[in-house]
């Protein structure tokens, strides 16, 4: 038996979509912000939005064709605690969807959120398994672990295969990477709104609010990132939301018609080559940047050890937990930044 499983072969066929609740506002044409709901496909690793580094992606680039004044909302990095679940919390309040971004390392510290995240009737694409700075930086064979293990990771959290949408960290995508995508019909998202939530000065609520206004203001229409492990990010949301709706902007919906599956050849392919982790690539060793508070950059890329009954065991519980101590780093390298500061990641092999 192979040791890296993710248990999501059979996750599809078993997997029902979690029940929406009675009553969701988002679809009570009374109540709701939402305009349209669109399926965004992702066959070729087509790129929706215009932030993304190599030139030629730009051939691969697709519209959502937003309409005046809508706008797609979209948060990356988390989950993380409280400021995710106010940010969940806030979405509903104004009875909106969004695309949850996750990173499989900090998805598996918190799947509860994940899965709430989905309750909700959002819509979880991947951020990589380990937020590496440097990802266009990285040799091939780096990049498809990074892809694999976050779609992998997160969707081991939600229990079920998540959207096939992916979004690099800081943007950093490489030809080599973008090809991969496209053979595995994962689309590639940057965005057309920067809110500021993660700006190197620091960013407080009246800032975030300021200058994701004016910016969409400026465009009239587009995708907008945020981060959902800033705090600053969920004590500015229901602010702009609230002066966006004055204005007359509406929320898109993005879903998708298909799930993420895993590439089985390619797991097969890295058990035959196993390597120890204290090998792994150091992906900080191309960045200055200093890491900071609330950044989730894991310098490491360890080897998940899910097999199927360990995997099946843990979607099973029903006291799961949502903590990064139900997971057991054993001494393991790895660590996760939080906004507490570095603990242990979720256990390795």
């Amino acid at each position: 038996m192979l040791r890296i499983v993710f248990a999501l072969l059979v996750l599809g066929s078993v997997a029902a979509r979690a029940a929406p609740s009675d009553y969701d506002c988002a679809y009570d044409p009374k109540a709701t912000h939402l305009s349209r709901i669109v399926a965004a496909d992702s066959t070729g690793a087509p790129v929706y939005g215009v932030t993304v580094n190599d030139a030629d992606n730009k051939s691969q680039r697709r519209t959502l064709d937003l309409h005046d004044h809508e706008l797609v909302l979209t948060f990356d990095d988390g989950p993380l605690g409280s400021n995710t679940q106010s940010i969940l919390d806030t979405l509903q309040k104004h009875c909106v969807k969004a695309i949850f971004f996750a990173v499989g390392k900090m998805a598996m510290s918190q799947p509860k959120l994940i899965q709430e995240m989905d309750r909700r009737g959002h819509t979880i694409g991947s951020h990589t398994w380990s937020h590496p700075r440097a990802m266009h930086l990285l040799p091939v064979e780096e990049n498809k672990l990074e892809i694999e293990k976050g779609f992998a990771a997160v969707s081991d959290a939600l229990g079920k295969p998540i959207s096939p949408f992916f979004r690099y960290p800081g943007f950093r995508d490489s030809r080599a990477s973008v090809t991969y995508l496209a053979s595995r019909n994962i689309s590639v998202w940057g965005t057309d709104i920067i809110s500021g939530d993660a700006d190197a000065g620091g960013a407080n609520a009246a800032r975030i609010t300021h200058d994701v206004t004016n910016r969409i203001h400026q465009l009239g229409k587009g995708i907008v990132l945020f981060h959902d492990i800033k705090k600053a990010t969920a004590e500015a949301l229901d602010g702009v939301l609230t002066e966006l709706e004055k204005e007359g902007y509406k929320f898109v919906q993005v879903v998708s018609n298909t799930y993420y599956q895993p590439d089985s050849q390619l797991l097969a392919h890295l058990e035959s080559q196993r390597r120890s982790p204290q090998v792994a690539v150091d992906a900080s060793r191309d960045s200055k940047e200093p890491v900071k508070d609330g950044s989730v950059d894991i310098m490491h890329t360890e080897w998940i050890d899910l097999d199927a009954e360990i995997a099946n065991e843990k979607l099973n519980s029903s006291d799961a937990g949502n903590g990064a101590s139900q997971h057991r780093a054993g001494g393991q390298p790895g660590t996760m930044y939080t906004a507490s500061g570095w603990a242990p990641a979720p256990r390795v092999h």
